[in-house]
């Protein structure tokens, strides 16, 4: 683990402790319990889920919550980062003379003040192809999915889940092509300060 990373993770742990400890200590919740008819008879169940979840949460622990899934976003983000500068740099650079044009790169990207450091063809692997076929097929599975429980009956049960997987796999997809099949260029700018 790098010592960025493990400052990050203190700093996060220092944030959540205290909110934590402040959620227990707080009790139950200040609102009036609803109830929702859950009998056997019932053929909508809107809190029916595939996961055990409480079926009461105080202010504080939906607080901690939001926390926690922001940085877990967060550090999603930086593993899908990663991949991308893993990946796409995994190819032999070229560094180009002074005033050398490369194959490929538009005009406008080298000036008069900014010239390209390095670049890094794409590579067009058959990895990355499977890997556009698996995230494309999953995004026409989600969608249906999604389309299936917004038109159906009980419009409440697996939509948040069927969106943020459709979501994921537009983005896996997206992720995929940049990093398999556009090159990554590497620029450096004359600056006046």
């Amino acid at each position: 683990m790098r010592r960025e990373t493990a400052i990050v993770l203190v700093l996060i742990g220092i944030v959540l402790v205290p909110l934590w400890g402040v959620a227990i200590a707080s009790g139950g919740n200040s609102f009036e319990t609803i109830a929702i008819n859950t009998g056997g008879n019932a053929s909508i169940a809107p809190t029916g889920s595939f996961v055990k979840t409480p079926t009461e949460v105080s202010v504080y622990t939906a607080g901690i919550l939001s926390w926690v899934s922001l940085f877990g976003l967060v550090g999603f983000l930086l593993v899908q980062v990663r991949y991308a500068q893993n990946v796409g740099r995994r190819t032999e650079a070229i560094v180009p003379d002074e005033g050398e044009a490369l194959p490929n790169v538009p005009p406008f990207i080298q000036t008069a003040h900014r010239r390209i450091v390095a670049y890094y063809p794409a590579d067009a692997s058959l990895r990355g192809v499977w890997l556009i076929g698996i995230f494309a097929f999953l995004s026409v599975v989600f969608a249906v999915l999604f389309a299936g429980e917004v038109l159906g009956v009980a419009r409440t049960q697996y939509i948040g889940l069927y969106a943020a997987l459709l979501t994921f796999s537009l983005s896996e997809t997206i992720l995929v092509y940049y990093t398999h099949f556009m090159p990554t260029i590497e620029v450096a700018e004359d600056r006046d300060h």
